[in-house]
């Protein structure tokens, strides 16, 4: 357990605000955006806010980052005025999904200036970040993983450690293909019970009390509506992409897997709408 208590904060989207607020509640928060109207995401959360990504590292022990891509931290880390400012021994926490390949090369770059870098994509969505219940998978030193763990204690109940640089990027995309295999589970099934004309609503309710049920069923209707659906459905479509290229990498073939999961996507919008329907 470290004695950090400054930690900085870049990326409030969706998912970063809430998880920002929440280690607001126990550390001195900083934070910077590039645009003003950013930090209305942070609500009333005590924050400082910084004038530079320069001026952020200088003023931190740790620096959590929660943004879209990769590319976005390619564009944080180009001058290297980030690694200079956080000095030596202090911790970067990645928390967006990305390439495991590309986390083993910011660590890299990390460690020339004595800097700590961890790969710590999350679970769990906003929902999940509101209700301080999301799962990190961590990959890095297992001594910057303690020294974090309070930190993403904040927002995270499950933080669990998956092995060097980038291990925690390639078991988050092990995640997101499971859980979208999972899904081509519920469309198939859930298609054939509607032709037998059984309730499609009352099923969902049986099945999240028996061995049927799922963390994807429970999506359906409540965090993937009509609304996002489409939306939610590409992004499981860049999910498996992401899983096929790492595994291909790796000399691994996943095609079986993709090539049952990728339908569960293309079935999504239908599987909603049909639940809504018979709700009413």
């Amino acid at each position: 357990m470290s004695d950090f208590q400054r930690v900085g904060f870049v990326g409030f989207g969706d998912q970063g605000a809430p998880m920002a607020i929440a280690i607001a509640e126990k550390y001195e928060l900083h934070v910077w955006a590039r645009r003003s109207s950013s930090y209305e995401a942070l609500g009333h959360a005590p924050h400082i806010r910084a004038s530079s990504p320069a001026d952020l590292a200088a003023s931190v022990d740790v620096l959590c980052l929660c943004l879209r891509n990769d590319a976005d931290l390619h564009e944080l880390f180009a001058d290297r005025t980030i690694f200079r400012e956080l000095g030596r021994d202090r911790i970067i926490i990645n928390h967006a999904t990305g390439d495991p390949i590309e986390s083993e090369g910011f660590e890299r770059l990390a460690a020339e200036w004595g800097v700590r870098f961890l790969d710590a994509p999350v679970s769990g969505g906003r929902p999940g970040a509101e209700a301080r219940s999301l799962t990190c998978f961590v990959g890095g030193q297992p001594g910057a993983l303690e020294d974090g763990r309070d930190i993403m204690g904040c927002h995270s109940s499950s933080i669990i450690a998956m092995g060097p640089a980038g291990s925690g990027q390639m078991a988050k995309l092990c995640n997101n293909a499971l859980t979208i295999s999972n899904l081509r589970n519920v469309v198939e099934v859930f298609a054939m019970a509607d032709k037998l004309g059984l309730s499609l609503a009352g099923l969902r309710e049986a099945f999240a009390h028996s061995s049927g049920g799922s963390f994807i069923l429970q999506a359906l209707g409540t965090k993937v509506t009509k609304t996002n659906a489409a939306h939610i459905a590409e992004l499981n479509r860049t999910d498996l992409r992401e899983f096929a290229e790492a595994m291909s990498r790796n000399h691994i073939d996943p095609t079986a897997l993709l090539q049952w999961a990728i339908r569960g996507p293309d079935g999504l919008e239908e599987l909603v709408r049909r639940l809504q329907q018979s709700s009413r």
